[in-house]
């Protein structure tokens, strides 16, 4: 007995409509289009095989305080130097690394002064390592190495006053003479690069040079130069926090002319300053430039929250102001006033002592870091 059309209509449906959930049961547990799925934010990966080339007189030494901090916590390897640099100004070379042995373990992190040679940086540190470095204009640079490289540097030492030694540099400067690499290109030098040279050379050697150091921060960019880096290397919002380090009671008033003087002084740290402050640009309207005004605005205001709850007065005082000697930064001979940082008397342990690593000058920090791996009665503090 057949049965009536109303009910084959009926059944037909309910069989159609039984394949249409089934189908997208099984499409959903495919993840196909009847069960939408948003796709996942790309993650990154934290960096922990770093290279920072520490250049001299551009704010390097803030730098070292978070990367310090950053290895520390984090239970990384430091590639450490014997003493406080690797053998500057002589090129760097892997045996001045403690604990180097040829074919042994690599390090994670490399940050203090040398004179930068890749292919002895490449025996000591992972092939994954992200390489970077700071530049700052050669003409600021210079003045301030005129007073803190003052008793190292002869050409420095030999004229009185800047204005003297900018009058007839040539009267002063001996190339080749020890020292006077802090007097002439400075930075030029820290990067390792050839001097004299061809000036049709210097284009290629600076585009081979970013090659190898994808990201140049600035110095007068600081706190934007610290969210690229941060972003760079996939670290924390809190990994960039710190204070300035090694800033200068005063610094000695530069003319516009004798800005000018300086840089056409110091041609090569120009040449690099300028190819490296085009690159950071790039880089900064590739993230950009309202995001990292944000972010650099943030950056800021954690400092002032930090400096607030940590130091005395809020900010760098003078070394004969801070009672915990191991706070207190190196002075050079004749180099005027270094500033450091002085904690708020009363502040709990653990907040003691993140606020004792935000201040801690470099060169106690190397000597901690040191213990830290090699031991107390293996440390060469000093």
């Amino acid at each position: 007995m057949k049965p009536p059309p109303g009910c084959r209509r009926l059944s037909a449906l309910g069989a159609a409509l039984g394949a249409f959930i089934a189908l997208s049961f099984t499409l959903g547990l495919l993840g196909g289009p009847f069960r939408h799925r948003a796709p996942a934010a790309p993650r990154c990966r934290p960096r922990s095989h770093v290279v920072f080339l520490k250049t001299h007189k551009t704010g390097g030494s803030s730098v070292v305080n978070l990367l310090s901090r950053y290895g520390e916590s984090r239970g990384l390897r430091f590639a450490l130097p014997h003493r406080y640099q690797f053998g500057y100004p002589a090129p760097f070379r892997a045996e001045r690394v403690r604990g180097f042995r040829p074919g042994g373990p690599r390090f994670d992190i490399i940050c203090h002064h040398m004179r930068f040679k890749l292919s002895e940086v490449q025996r000591v540190m992972p092939n994954d390592s992200f390489y970077f470095s700071i530049v700052r204009d050669p003409g600021a640079v210079a003045e301030s190495a005129f007073s803190y490289f003052r008793a190292a540097a002869p050409a420095f030492r030999n004229s009185p006053s800047l204005g003297a030694f900018l009058a007839s540099p040539e009267r002063f400067f001996r190339a080749g003479q020890r020292g006077n690499h802090y007097a002439r290109n400075l930075q030029w030098f820290d990067f390792g690069l050839p001097e004299p040279v061809d000036p049709g050379q210097i284009p290629e050697l600076l585009g081979g040079l970013e090659r190898v150091f994808p990201l140049v921060l600035l110095a007068e960019r600081f706190d934007e130069s610290l969210v690229l880096l941060r972003h760079r290397l996939c670290w924390p919002q809190d990994s960039v926090d710190l204070f300035p380090h090694n800033s200068r009671g005063s610094a000695q008033e530069v003319t516009p002319e004798q800005l000018r003087r300086l840089r056409a002084w110091n041609s090569l740290d120009w040449a690099l300053y300028s190819h490296f402050n085009r690159s950071f640009w790039r880089q900064a309207r590739a993230f950009g430039l309202e995001r990292l005004r944000r972010e650099a605005a943030e950056l800021r205001r954690r400092r002032g929250a930090l400096a607030g709850r940590c130091l005395q007065g809020g900010g760098p005082v003078p070394a004969g102001a801070i009672a915990e000697r191991a706070l207190r930064p190196f002075q050079p001979p004749g180099a005027g006033a270094i500033l450091g940082f002085a904690l708020r008397p009363g502040l709990p342990g653990p907040e003691r002592e993140l606020c004792r690593r935000l201040a801690l000058p470099e060169l106690p920090y190397k000597d901690l870091l040191e213990r830290i791996q090699f031991g107390a009665k293996n440390a060469t503090d000093g």
